[in-house]
């Protein structure tokens, strides 16, 4: 989620693509700050946004859901 409004630079990671923890998946800009986002876990992507969509603070910019071993 946006920690506060912001703009996105940068899609790193594809959607739907697999990624490990730390692995990089977004940049976004802030109060003319960049910010780099990282995944906390190991997961497949869920874009919900894409380059130069402005966000408001609390937005969701993606997900990373655990795939669950068979």
């Amino acid at each position: 989620m946006a920690p506060m409004p912001c703009r996105i630079l940068q899609i790193i990671a594809k959607d739907g693509e697999k990624v490990k923890r730390g692995d990089g998946l977004l940049v976004m800009e802030s109060m003319k700050t960049e910010v780099k986002l990282t995944a906390r876990s190991d997961g497949v992507v869920r874009m919900k946004c894409k380059e130069g969509d402005s966000v408001a603070e609390g937005g969701v910019l993606c997900e990373v859901s655990v795939e669950m071993e068979k």
